[in-house]
């Protein structure tokens, strides 16, 4: 930009130019530099919203860039106020160290600072400019506030209630969602609801949880969004891929060598008109080997994939990742009439209820034809999608396997199993296991002989309320976080995920328990007595026969 008669007047014009010229930064290798916004943040910054919605690659400084911004409207606007919220606090004190690093850099530049300004003239009249506006702001900048001439200030912490904000800086709202939920909803409630219409909050962050959590549907709605005329509380929706970062590559080394795997994902890529050099390619390899599956929450290359990732701890992880990779979580088939169809339950009225609805080929795999959640529906509702299952193939349900709960009477004396029977169903109940990671092991097992309908990844809406997918559910079923001083708790997490998955292992302890054999296509009411889990269950059933 070409300098007026006094340089400062481009500064009080252009903000860009104050945070180009203004502002210096520490790095983690490195000396300090002055700060000059990369392709990301300039993207960013030149396409602001009210309400920004950010699924990112690592490392690209968007926090950076956020605490300069901050700094700047604070020193030039008086009255403002920011809030800085992230998942711990000491994450967001190292945000606030950014803010306070640059405030008294204004003061003195750094010694042996890297420079990228050569006009020995300009960056004396740029230094002198900024020892005035250091002085006349006054700051105060402690771990968890500063405080400024203007009267602007800024707030850091893990969830900022009270007060108004015209600038709410979110960080790492994935982490947060998946890892506690209710956290997550008090950010929502007592941070982003102090910003205004007029106001701004940037929400940025890597993905983590897949489809499920509070991140996730914001982050879906914001891309929703896309294309469409937004209102300053609609969520504006900005991805920046590892790929579009020019330090993300390696050009030195052998010549790829790449294996069927690898081949696959760039050729999917290049569908998607993403073109990979052998430099990129190469780092992105690095990063595979590293991070593993998780590369693709780190380093998404599009924001599909970044919602494949799973939660730290799930259950069945190992066994969808591979389901995945072999292509039978989203197949199409139909439903073979020579062979017997099974509803698979969860149970709970008041709560949520689950179906699955699963058919045993004569190839030793299990084909899962559908899924089905609801909560807080009547009987008769999921009869009905029982009665729709069986309209649509053209033949009856062999039997419902039901939990063990089943069968305990009501206040009126019937159990949950008879009142299907009355409506003309046929029911099995499984009998409880002693240990819950027993039933969760024979679920592994069978998972890894299952295709599932690219209809059980597909959310489930009723009346208007969606719920989660069951591929998504059983991918997100997870152990509980550890406890106090890390105190490993050795038990799955209760949540919406839960549900289905307990449906599914429902079905997995009813062919350990070989019901499923027994049953058969003219299966009849169960008559004998429900007796204990069988030995082979614990140790492994011949899955394949």
């Amino acid at each position: 930009m070409a300098m007026g008669k006094h340089w400062y007047d481009n500064c009080w014009t252009s903000q860009e130019w104050r945070l180009n010229h203004l502002y210096w930064i520490e790095r983690k290798n490195g000396p300090p530099c002055r700060f000059r916004l990369n392709w990301a943040q300039q993207e960013l910054h030149r396409n602001l919203w009210h309400r920004n919605n950010i699924l990112k690659a690592r490392q690209l400084g968007i926090s950076t860039y956020t605490a300069m911004l901050m700094l700047d409207m604070c020193l030039f606007r008086e009255g403002f106020h920011c809030g800085i919220i992230d998942k711990t606090l000491p994450d967001a004190q190292e945000k606030m160290s950014k803010i306070s690093f640059a405030f008294s850099s204004l003061l003195e530049p750094p010694v042996n600072g890297e420079e990228f300004i050569e006009d020995e003239w300009e960056r004396e009249q740029i230094n002198t400019f900024s020892r005035q506006l250091f002085a006349s702001s006054s700051g105060r900048i402690s771990a968890t506030r500063a405080e400024f001439a203007t009267g602007s200030n800024i707030r850091v912490g893990t969830n900022l209630r009270g007060g108004t904000m015209q600038l709410l800086h979110v960080s790492e709202f994935g982490y947060v969602a998946i890892n506690d939920p209710k956290k997550a909803l008090k950010i929502l409630s007592g941070g982003v609801n102090t910003v205004g219409r007029d106001g701004v909050v940037i929400m940025e962050s890597t993905h983590e949880g897949g489809k499920y959590g509070e991140n996730y549907r914001l982050t879906k709605a914001a891309m929703e969004n896309v294309g469409r005329t937004l209102t300053p509380l609609d969520f504006k929706f900005f991805f920046f891929p590892w790929h579009k970062q020019p330090e993300y590559r390696v050009d030195e080394g052998e010549p790829l060598r790449l294996n069927n795997q690898h081949r696959e994902y760039f050729e999917g890529l290049t569908k998607e008109g993403i073109h990979l050099d052998e430099g990129q390619k190469r780092w992105y390899l690095s990063q595979w080997n590293t991070f593993g599956h998780l590369v693709k929450q780190e380093y998404p290359s599009t924001p599909a994939e970044a919602f494949e990732t799973q939660v730290h701890g799930a259950v069945y992880g190992t066994q969808i990742s591979t389901l995945r990779a072999e292509g039978r979580l989203k197949q199409q088939f139909e439903p073979d009439d020579t062979r017997p169809l099974y509803v698979s339950w969860d149970i709970g009225l008041s709560d949520y209820m689950t179906l699955w609805l699963i058919q045993p080929g004569g190839d030793g795999k299990f084909y899962v034809l559908d899924h089905y959640s609801a909560n807080g529906k009547e009987l008769a509702h999921y009869i009905g999608v029982v009665r729709g299952w069986e309209a649509r193939c053209g033949q009856s349900i062999a039997a419902n396997f039901l939990p063990h709960d089943a069968a305990k009477r009501d206040w009126d004396l019937t159990s949950f199993e008879q009142r299907l029977e009355m409506q003309g169903l046929v029911c099995r109940v499984v009998p409880r296991t002693s240990d819950i990671w027993t039933g969760i092991h024979v679920t592994r097992q069978l998972l890894t002989h299952c295709v599932f309908h690219e209809r059980c990844s597909e959310p489930v809406v009723v009346d208007g309320v969606e719920y989660m997918s069951g591929v998504n559910a059983l991918e997100n079923y997870q152990t509980l976080p550890p406890g106090a001083n890390g105190r490993v708790i050795s038990m799955p997490l209760h949540n919406a995920c839960s549900h289905s998955a307990d449906g599914f292992r429902t079905f997995a302890e009813a062919y350990a328990h070989g019901y499923v054999e027994k049953t058969g296509a003219r299966a009849r009411p169960r008559t004998g007595q429900r007796g204990g889990m069988r030995k082979g269950m614990a140790r492994g059933v011949p899955w394949a026969k």
